[in-house]
């Protein structure tokens, strides 16, 4: 007779067939479903947006504060802000994207970056979107 071990344990969801380790790759497959259907112009934001939050990601980073300052916030919105003006100048031709005010350009980036570091947030603290 053949005795193997079976755990009397399932680890993991027969419904939804995610086990152990893979919720939160379920979610982050959601997330980038949903911003391949961004708009070319909010696209192009959201790379520089997470490619700030890369840079700020450290211990001790600002954006992992209990309470993040708004003037941290509007600092790297300022840093974001600047990089996609030094592109704006840089671009000649038809590829180039024209924003219609810096106030609603820098609101917008704010929304974005709030956005992924709530994520961000959420996944360093073990729960998932």
């Amino acid at each position: 007779m053949d005795y193997r071990y079976i755990p009397f344990y399932v680890q993991g969801n027969a419904i939804s067939g995610l086990y152990y380790g893979q919720w939160g790759m379920s979610e982050d497959r959601d997330m980038d479903y949903v911003r391949e259907m961004y708009p070319m112009t909010f696209s192009k934001l959201q790379e520089l947006v997470e490619k700030e939050c890369n840079r700020q990601e450290f211990a001790g980073s600002m954006m992992y504060d209990e309470y993040p300052d708004k003037l941290g916030i509007s600092r790297i919105v300022q840093n974001i802000f600047n990089e996609i003006k030094k592109d704006e100048e840089n671009c000649v031709g038809d590829e180039c994207t024209k924003y219609p005010d810096d106030t609603w350009l820098k609101d917008i980036i704010t929304v974005l970056l709030l956005n992924e570091m709530y994520r961000r947030r959420r996944r360093r603290n073990g729960r998932l979107m």
